[in-house]
């Protein structure tokens, strides 16, 4: 019987996942930089992904559901230094981020 309760919650577990997948490839790291045109926009950011690369993201059109947050709020993230997951895609001009959310 906890077999099957185990096997049912993780059945639910991959399709909440699969439901709220946007594509694209998925890293994390710490926000060392945020390009801004104003006070309220971020076009771009700078992660030093936890395996040490410096990647340098180009903000797109990003999802503001299921736990992400708007990339303004990038800017608190740089203060405190905690991690943040991006979920980005490759665009003609290097990575572009989609998605934004507290790293677990």
């Amino acid at each position: 019987m906890a077999r099957l309760v185990w096997l049912v919650v993780l059945a639910l577990a991959i399709v909440s996942v699969t439901a709220c997948d946007d594509g694209g490839l998925v890293t994390t790291g710490v926000v060392i930089d945020v390009q801004q045109t104003d006070p309220a926009t971020v076009t771009g950011f700078t992660l030093r992904a936890d395996d040490g690369r410096t990647i340098i993201f180009r903000v797109g059109q990003t999802s503001s559901s299921d736990g992400s947050f708007p990339s303004i709020h990038l800017r608190d993230h740089l203060v405190s230094a905690q991690r943040v997951a991006v979920r980005y895609v490759e665009g003609d001009d290097g990575p572009v981020a989609i998605r934004l959310a507290d790293a677990p």
